[in-house]
């Protein structure tokens, strides 16, 4: 059986000894994907993607008002990208990371995503 102050002893040792991997691990971007929310998309704001193999750039993240509790947002991504493609699914995957089936609109500047997810 552990006393209070055994107990107390081994925390204050763990806290001391997770201090120094904090700061790397707030580098580490979280990983996303279709359940990723507003926030973890906006810690890759400037990364480089892939969209069915053409480089683009995430340029912005921005929050869409609503009445509806939850969370909707729009993805914005820039770069050169061919003629034909336009709306439709497409295979989107972080430079060096895993792949995921997105719609994405074509815009005047690239493209777009357009996530809601709503809490019931």
């Amino acid at each position: 059986m552990i006393n209070k102050r055994d107990f107390l002893k081994g925390g204050a040792t763990a806290i001391v000894a997770s201090t120094g991997t904090t700061a790397a691990m707030a580098r580490v971007r979280p990983s996303l994907g279709s359940q990723a929310g507003l926030a973890s998309w906006q810690a890759h704001v400037g990364q480089r993607f892939e969209v069915d193999g053409h480089p683009v750039t995430l340029q912005a993240v921005r929050r869409v008002p609503s009445p509806q509790a939850g969370e909707q947002f729009s993805l914005s991504f820039a770069g050169p990208l061919p003629p034909g493609l336009g709306d439709a699914l497409h295979t989107l995957a972080l430079q060096g990371g895993a792949a995921q089936t997105l719609y994405l609109a074509r815009t005047p500047l690239g493209l777009r995503a357009d996530f809601c997810h709503l809490q019931s």
